[in-house]
């Protein structure tokens, strides 16, 4: 929580740059950072690891990631472990994540840190059904009122399905400026499953961009459908399963644990998060905290599993 709450203080610091002259002084470090290193020659682009710099979201915090929704993930997820690990207590790591998040404009962590308070409120004051109902109500009143909900979750579904109509088309032209077709969240869904329909339920493996990649060079942003793709359904809810067992540590009622699932759900409609460490590693975390580690030297469990006075 300390290294992604003290990267989360410095993308604000820099986000706050960001807006002074449209981003020229961290555009100007991150060219000085990337022809130092790899340079992509991108005209709109530009990162220097703490921190990422894109002319389409000049308005929106990316912070170490590769986009501002990928960043809004990372924190939401980072908010959420912190307020497991401290009892839900609003620390100063809590308010600087929470800061940061508020900065990316990210429709998918929005909802996420929207649901994450809601849990936090059921698990701190148990809630009435008066209070709950009201929590939906104004979430139901937010989604067709706020442009970046209910407007953008709209435009974007429509362009969707106008892609995949016109996808020979974007082939073309993608192809001639060497770049993949960025299908979108909705646009990607569709897309696999017309590719691999009834396979979906096993999968076809970590390397099934090789069945359509050379033929339309597409890229995936919805995160459930890849590593559905990969896995299988079966895969999914065997990740959902061990992190719902994780969190139950520290929620113990099921309600309560269904919200942190649903939570690593809507962030992972956006964002292929799933298949990075921070999501996969709940898989053999349950079985790790089983594990007998008594052949271990005692200098080492004493300093790194905490297991002190034993033989």
């Amino acid at each position: 929580m300390k290294v992604i709450s003290h990267l989360a203080l410095v993308s604000i610091l820099f986000y706050i740059i960001q807006f002074y002259q449209n981003g020229a002084i961290v555009k100007a470090i991150g060219n000085t950072f990337e022809s130092l290193t790899v340079n992509d020659n991108s005209l709109r682009y530009t990162n220097f690891l703490i921190y990422t710099y894109d002319t389409i979201h000049y308005y929106r915090n990316s912070g170490f990631c590769w986009e501002p929704g990928a960043f809004g993930s990372f924190l939401t997820l980072a908010l959420l472990f912190n307020f497991l690990m401290n009892d839900f207590k609003l620390n100063k790591e809590a308010f600087i994540i929470t800061l940061a998040i508020l900065t990316t404009v990210s429709t998918t962590a929005y909802l996420g840190v929207f649901l994450l308070f809601f849990l936090r409120y059921r698990v701190l004051n148990k809630g009435s059904k008066v209070t709950i109902i009201a929590f939906a109500i104004i979430f139901a009143l937010a989604i067709p009122n706020v442009p970046f909900l209910g407007e953008k979750i709209v435009e974007i579904y429509e362009q969707d399905i106008r892609d995949l109509k016109r996808i020979e088309q974007l082939s073309t032209y993608y192809d001639d400026v060497q770049r993949q077709i960025p299908l979108n969240r909705f646009a990607s869904v569709i897309f696999l499953y017309e590719q691999f329909d009834w396979k979906l339920f096993l999968g076809v493996s970590n390397q099934y961009d090789e069945y359509y990649i050379n033929e339309y060079n597409i890229n995936i942003s919805n995160g459930i459908m890849d590593f559905i793709t990969k896995f299988g359904v079966v895969g999914l809810f065997v990740l959902l399963y061990r992190f719902g067992k994780v969190c139950k540590v520290y929620l113990r009622k099921m309600e309560y644990v269904f919200y942190a699932i649903l939570i690593l759900l809507i962030l992972s409609f956006g964002e292929p998060i799933l298949m990075l460490p921070i999501c996969v590693i709940f898989i053999f975390l349950p079985t790790f905290k089983n594990q007998d580690f008594s052949a271990l030297s005692y200098a080492y469990r004493t300093k790194y599993l905490k297991v002190a006075n034993t033989q």
